[in-house]
């Protein structure tokens, strides 16, 4: 996928998931769920209660005024941190503090870093994870109005950092 489609598919994504902010339930202890995608070749775990939904190569997972999105780019051209920097163009986002390679379950690769971005029109706290499994890109992030950012921080790093190649039992 050429990074103006990328652009072009985020930018579209990002507009569509801050709809996602007046949808949220109330606040309440649940369990988590995990979430499989034979065609992403990838799995992750969301709290019980969210919503999901598959749009082509995008998955989006909300719940609490909190949206998750998973995108898989099958472009191996593509680097882990070009995604990366597509993604906070993409989002106008401002990074703070330091972006982390990290390694995940299974060998997942990734840089993950935080800002401030802007999603539909509004300043949105974004967690922002560009990773990469064999073949497969992965271009994550997870965001939520400042408050609840603040409010749910432990389920989004929970939920960002759960990416997991298909069928890992770690």
């Amino acid at each position: 996928m050429a990074p103006s489609k990328i652009k072009h598919s985020l930018t579209s994504l990002a507009i569509i998931a801050g709809f996602f902010f007046i949808l949220s339930p109330a606040v309440q202890a649940e369990d988590w769920i995990l979430m499989e995608s034979e065609e992403f070749e990838i799995q992750f775990a969301i709290p019980e209660s969210w919503e999901t939904e598959v749009d082509g190569d995008t998955v989006t997972s909300y719940g609490n005024g909190v949206v998750f999105v998973l995108t898989a780019v099958k472009d191996n051209s593509i680097s882990t941190e070009e995604l990366f920097e597509i993604q906070i163009e993409n989002l106008d986002m401002d990074t703070e503090g330091e972006v982390e390679e990290i390694e995940l379950a299974g060998g997942i690769i990734g840089m993950l870093g935080g800002g401030a971005g802007i999603i539909e029109g509004e300043v949105a706290v974004v967690m922002l994870l560009a990773a990469t499994l064999d073949d497969n890109n992965y271009l994550a992030y997870v965001f939520a109005k400042p408050k609840k950012f603040d409010k749910f921080e432990d389920t989004i790093i929970d939920v960002i950092t759960s990416l997991e190649p298909l069928g890992f039992e770690g």
